[in-house]
């Protein structure tokens, strides 16, 4: 007897808890993020399976950061509003978690980093539609590529300065901040000049207002400038694309460089 009636109170435990499982299941089910889908720049992406990368970022109706999530899984979220970003190198576009609001991405100093970020997208429970974000670069490449044939052995360092006219991206808003700043970068050669070659990644420019100037400082090794050249007229930057510049660095007598050609994307461009 004792027996049966310890076979009815575990059949009911067991009843109970699976009863409980199914009301929670029930509970957060329409709160569950199931079908979302991530571009970059117009390709469908992922992340690869093993690797941690949380690409996806939510905050709450009011932009206070609510969570990092992995676009390989699916997760549960309260009831209520979110809006949504996305980016696939969240390490270095998203270090502090701050209120979206205030979200800015800093043009960096030694035009060394690209951005990719999403628009922000509003989802809303039930989460019944698809989430579809969009990654886009919004940086593109600034490329110097000196064409010389004879070296010039008055200088040892080659400092590049590239003045651009935004320096942050406001990610609320997907708008630039405009503002003049100089990024620069510095490097050796014992060839001088000769097969000089340098990137900078700096922000889309959008319209003529807003394109690159270069002005290139020659040192000795104790960074003392022995001359100083800049690049006639400014230049574009696309968005994920390459400005390429082939030039005549060692050119004498001439303290502006005109003797360049420009290709952004394949195609020479006409001065």
């Amino acid at each position: 007897m004792k027996n049966i009636k310890k076979l009815i109170l575990g059949v009911g435990v067991l009843l109970f808890i699976i009863t409980s499982c199914s009301g929670d299941e029930m509970k957060y089910d329409p709160y569950v993020v199931r079908d979302y889908a991530l571009q970059l720049n117009g390709k469908p992406w992922n992340t690869n399976v093993g690797i941690t990368t949380r690409a996806i970022f939510v905050y709450k109706e009011n932009g206070e950061y609510f969570g990092n999530y992995s676009s390989l899984y699916r997760f549960a979220l309260e009831k209520g509003s979110y809006k949504f970003i996305a980016t696939d190198i969240p390490v270095e576009m998203v270090p502090l978690p701050v209120n979206l609001n205030d979200f800015i991405i800093p043009q960096a100093v030694n035009a060394d980093q690209k951005v990719n970020m999403s628009a922000v997208v509003p989802y809303a429970t039930p989460f019944e539609e698809q989430l579809n974000m969009s990654i886009f670069t919004r940086t593109g490449i600034l490329r110097l590529k000196a064409k010389d044939i004879v070296a010039d052995p008055s200088y040892t360092v080659i400092k590049t300065i590239v003045s651009v006219k935004r320096n942050g991206y406001k990610v609320s808003d997907e708008t630039f901040i405009k503002g003049d700043m100089s990024v620069a970068r510095s490097k050796k050669t014992t060839s001088g000049g000769i097969n000089y070659l340098d990137d900078f990644i700096v922000f889309q420019t959008d319209e003529a207002a807003n394109n690159v100037t270069i002005r290139i400082e020659f040192m000795t090794a104790d960074l003392v400038v022995v001359k100083t050249k800049e690049f006639e007229g400014s230049f574009p930057i696309l968005a994920n694309t390459v400005t390429n510049i082939d030039f005549n660095m060692n050119d004498a007598d001439t303290s502006i460089i005109k003797d360049y050609v420009v290709t952004i994307d394949g195609v020479v461009q006409t001065k």
